[in-house]
């Protein structure tokens, strides 16, 4: 088997807890430099239209995580909607078969009905857990791909993950959502602290320990800093979490709220809701410094959850000046504001889609539910109907799906939608307390 790349050094992040979380860089490229694969891209059609059936054996080499990460890549391929992993068990191929082409006959996995195959070698290399991934196409014999990946043993996880997310790229040509993270505001004891977990639920751990109040946190462009609300200091002042340097920093602590901070794209300017008077309204403030910069909205009624569109040209918002809560746009200069809700009198959360094409949202109609909507008001989509409540949606990186918080299994937890509603799966589990989930953009740690 050829040398596996070794890792860069790891990335000790220091999530605000006693002891630093340590993730891995992971280093990919082919399996074999001289032997670049074919991109075939296999037609999956809508996510949870028709589960393409996928051979996933267990992992060769002899690793003490293999059964881990095997568990992992399994759990991610079926999140997508798009898979129906198979019993590694159907094959009916010796034990000392290989991995690479020639080293096994694709006939003995074609009873089973694979569509495809992903074959797996993990090592353990001293510190290190080297891996390769070998992907094909069962009925036509041929491989689709090949990459080599290493990382910490401590992080099977995070491998798993890259391991998953080059398997559905070669497999649909789209780029897969397992190197990003969700935060949320969690519940799981007497207060609600801000946390972070990996994009399938698991790993879950804390940014916030200050036994308060603590919601919608927002990621940076970068995916280094974490914007929310907190009552750490007893009033709803608003915090930034720098992920890197495990530090926060109070940045806006206006008397009344300061809420709902939303990075703009480039990362230097927050977006906000502050208390003028008995109303509330939209500003801009520097995102380092905390210094005000603009007054956005000056209308009767409340003007809160800013939104930015993916291009900093424009802002979606809650506004009352129609009466109702109702989803508006304005640029990003406060001008031009115009409304884009129209169906229903109780529509928030504002969440621009990655494309720029499509805003989500939440209405409710008896219960609260996600719909989709054009920037211009057309075409609207409902995402979820008649399961319990549906709240705080956010954008996966490429806009194929939205995450959201729901009440439909018992207590909140993170759910994920397909854009279209098509396909829906649960993503935490366990005891419930999953709020305000915000989808980091891909990540590198």
């Amino acid at each position: 088997m050829p040398r596996l790349p070794r890792p860069n050094s790891p990335l000790a992040l220091a999530l605000l807890s006693v002891a630093p979380f340590v993730v891995a860089a992971l280093v990919v490229g082919p399996a074999r430099a001289d032997d670049p694969a074919p991109h075939v891209i296999v037609n999956v059609g809508r996510a949870g239209d028709h589960a393409v059936p996928i051979a996933l054996p267990y992992p060769k080499g002899g690793a003490s995580q293999a059964q881990d990460f095997w568990g992992v890549v399994k759990r991610d391929l079926e999140l997508t909607g798009y898979f129906t992993v198979l019993d590694p068990n159907v094959s009916l191929e010796p034990g000392d078969a290989g991995v690479e082409p020639g080293q096994f006959d694709f006939a003995s996995w074609r009873p089973s009905g694979a569509a495809l195959l992903a074959k797996t070698v993990t090592v353990a290399d001293g510190a290190n857990l080297d891996t390769q991934v070998w992907i094909y196409d069962v009925s036509g014999g041929t491989k689709i791909d090949a990459k080599s990946f290493a990382a910490p043993s401590t992080s099977t996880r995070a491998l798993a993950h890259r391991v998953a997310d080059a398997i559905f790229f070669a497999a649909t040509g789209k780029k897969g959502f397992f190197d990003t993270r969700f935060a949320f505001a969690g519940k799981f004891g007497d207060n609600k602290e801000i946390y972070l977990c990996d994009a399938d639920g698991y790993g879950r751990r804390s940014i916030t320990k200050n036994g308060s109040i603590n919601l919608n946190p927002r990621w940076s462009p970068s995916g280094a800093a974490i914007a929310y609300t907190g009552y750490a200091a007893g009033n709803p002042d608003l915090y930034v979490a720098d992920l890197g340097k495990g530090q926060i920093r109070r940045i806006a602590s206006k008397a009344g709220i300061n809420t709902g901070g939303a990075f703009a794209p480039g990362g230097g300017i927050l977006a906000l809701t502050q208390t003028v008077g008995s109303d509330s309204e939209i500003f801009t403030i520097d995102a380092a410094t905390g210094a005000a910069l603009s007054r956005l909205t000056a209308s009767p009624g409340i003007d809160v959850s800013p939104s930015w569109s993916p291009d900093g040209s424009q802002i979606a918002f809650v506004s009352e000046r129609s009466g109702g809560p109702q989803i508006y746009v304005m640029n990003k200069d406060g001008s031009g504001a115009h409304r884009v809700s129209f169906q229903g009198s109780n529509n928030t959360s504002p969440s621009w889609s990655p494309a720029g094409d499509r805003i989500a949202f939440v209405g409710r109609d008896g219960n609260f539910d996600i719909f989709t909507v054009k920037t211009d008001g057309s075409s609207v989509i409902r995402v979820t109907q008649g399961a319990g409540d549906n709240e705080d949606p956010s954008w996966s990186p490429e806009g194929d799906y939205i995450a959201f918080s729901s009440t439909r299994s018992g207590a909140a937890h993170i759910w994920i939608a397909s854009s279209d509603g098509n396909f829906q799966t649960q993503i935490t589990t366990g005891g419930g307390g999953y709020t305000n989930p915000n989808w980091s953009p891909h990540l590198s740690w």
